[in-house]
């Protein structure tokens, strides 16, 4: 095993940065934008995200959002706006220490936009903790579902399927697609609602795996 490569929202950062943007900023926006109540605005836009659905590339688009909605602000005011919600899980800095110290390779590969990923990295400091950062959506024009996202990664960082391990928190997109194309994947579940070999609560067991020789 040569490298390890991470999701980032709900495995490396929480859900606050994210929620903050899209279920509070942008319905805001709306609000003053179109003269709606704040209610009201949170239920259109919510209405919005759900008839596109997380399947299709512009559900993960902001520019697509800001330009749909007519909201007439530009995406870093709105991650200024948002910046104190950006919070690391509280194991993180340790086990990507670990890893390095280990001499694996490490590789951040999300769905979200490169500009709103890059954002939360400087916010905490984690900009150069990884040797890559794939954007799915910003590099590829695809989110992690496709097979094809991380046949690339592989072809990008010259690793056999067998060189790589994955974890997330998303079951399809982190779990199940690598595992297709013959990437050892971790489920990373926080909630403890599934059990099994290749499942893990936080970062801290997912090292333990790596440690105990599972990767």
């Amino acid at each position: 095993m040569k490298a390890v490569s991470l999701d980032l929202d709900g495995t490396i950062v929480d859900m606050s940065f994210a929620n903050r943007v899209w279920l509070e900023e942008i319905p805001r926006a709306y609000s003053l934008r179109h003269g709606l109540p704040l209610e009201e605005a949170r239920r259109v836009v919510k209405e919005e995200y759900d008839r596109v659905g997380d399947g299709r590339l512009e559900w993960y688009d902001l520019h697509y959002w800001l330009k749909r909605f007519d909201l007439g602000v530009e995406p870093q005011e709105l991650f200024e706006r948002s910046r104190e919600a950006v919070r690391v899980y509280p194991e993180v800095p340790e086990v990507l220490r670990w890893l390095k110290e280990r001499g694996y390779r490490l590789l951040l590969l999300t769905n979200a936009p490169r500009e709103f990923a890059s954002f939360q990295l400087r916010v905490l400091g984690l900009e150069d903790c990884f040797d890559r950062f794939f954007s799915s959506f910003s590099d590829f024009g695809k989110i992690k579902r496709s097979e094809e996202t991380y046949l690339t990664i592989l072809r990008e960082c010259s690793l056999l399927p067998s060189e790589l391990v994955h974890v997330g928190d998303h079951f399809e997109h982190d779990y199940l697609v690598p595992r297709r194309v013959g990437i050892r994947a971790f489920y990373l579940d926080r909630k403890g609602k599934t059990s099994g070999e290749f499942v893990v609560r936080d970062l801290r067991e997912f090292r333990d795996k790596l440690a105990n020789g599972f990767g």
